[in-house]
């Protein structure tokens, strides 16, 4: 079936479906009928795809069926967190309420990952500036020296020979390097597509230096925003946990609450079976869960976590920077100093066989 919503970019289908959210919770609150307030929407929108999006919807609406249901047809694109709290806001009449939470813990969630990809931002602009510079002294600088090094009559030094083999295999064979990187990059990213791919990859997020700190900081803001979100908007427990784990974005975290959720029909409580994941789920999180059962506050305590977890990602991204400079600055001085020894070593030893 053809789905107007595959045509959007997905940084522009996250920021227009919290609008959405947002402008439909105020019409619905301010009594507009749910399709009146989607055709008020749709004249609004600019985006033609979203419009398409807006009508069908409307359409389902004019029709009589839920709201939840008209947006089942693009749950993968939704997202599954969307419409169960929807449809929860549905069955116990607080829709307009859900709507306005769903649009905030959409973007808590992106203000998250927005925090993570401008704070790697800086490092990959480094690398990549460090590779280009790299590749073009060796594709456009040394092959001119060539000859002059040729010409000497020294034994040249091995960081020489070995740029000298590296530029004259780029000048031989750059459009195949160039080819080659395209093809090995593509195939990564469609190799992380696979399931049995993506799992090792998820799992080795987790236990890198540094960076398996942010990750598990980044799943557990995730977790407690989102089952926080679904709890109080009415699920019960094991169905907010397993809309939940729909929506994590780690696959050791995703089938840690798939097994949970199955767990949790046998009468064992939330906190117990968290306790079995030691390396996901902090005693921090299982200790407070654990408090929010005892004292009926559950939801509480997923308020309290949610912050804390989202404090905590905030804090490790400010720190990244100051982690990777001293390495970027490493490599990059690394780099510099073997090209500088490659071109000035030669005449170094030249001029100390003249003097000779």
């Amino acid at each position: 079936m053809f789905n107007p919503l595959h045509f959007l970019s997905r940084r522009g289908f996250r920021r227009e479906m919290i609008d959405f959210f947002k402008n439909l919770a105020l019409m619905v609150q301010s009594g507009v009928p749910l399709d009146e307030a989607l055709k008020i929407l749709e004249v609004q929108t600019r985006r033609r795809s979203f419009k398409t999006f807006l009508a069908k919807v409307g359409a389902q609406i004019k029709a009589g069926s839920p709201l939840s249901k008209a947006l089942i047809p693009y749950r993968d694109e939704v997202g599954e967190l969307s419409v169960n709290i929807i449809r929860a806001g549905e069955i116990n009449g607080t829709l307009e309420q859900n709507l306005q939470y769903l649009a905030t813990i959409l973007t808590r969630r992106m203000e998250l990952k927005q925090k993570i990809q401008a704070t790697l931002l800086y490092p990959e602009i480094v690398l990549v500036l460090a590779f280009v510079l790299g590749g073009g002294i060796s594709i456009f600088i040394f092959p001119r020296l060539i000859p002059l090094f040729q010409s000497l009559d020294v034994k040249l030094p091995l960081a020489t020979r070995l740029m000298l083999w590296l530029s004259m295999f780029l000048r031989d064979y750059g459009w195949q390097v160039f080819l080659g990187l395209i093809v090995v990059f593509v195939a990564i990213a469609l190799l992380q597509r696979l399931t049995p791919i993506r799992r090792i990859f998820h799992a080795l997020y987790l236990y890198l230096p540094f960076f398996g700190h942010l990750t598990r900081s980044y799943q557990l803001a995730l977790f407690n925003q989102i089952f926080g979100a679904l709890f109080s908007s009415g699920l019960t427990i094991k169905e907010s946990l397993a809309a939940t784990a729909e929506a994590m974005t780690n696959l050791k975290y995703r089938e840690a609450l798939k097994n949970s959720t199955k767990r949790l029909s046998s009468g064992v409580t939330l906190a117990a079976i968290l306790n079995k994941y030691p390396k996901l789920f902090s005693q921090n999180v299982v200790a407070l869960v654990s408090v929010g059962e005892k004292s009926g506050k559950l939801e509480e305590s997923f308020v309290y976590l949610a912050a804390y977890y989202d404090s905590e990602v905030e804090v490790l991204t400010k720190r990244l920077p100051t982690l990777i400079e001293p390495v970027l600055l490493m490599v990059i001085g690394v780099v510099v100093a073997f090209i500088a020894v490659a071109v000035i070593m030669p005449i170094y030893e030249f001029s100390s066989s003249l003097s000779r």
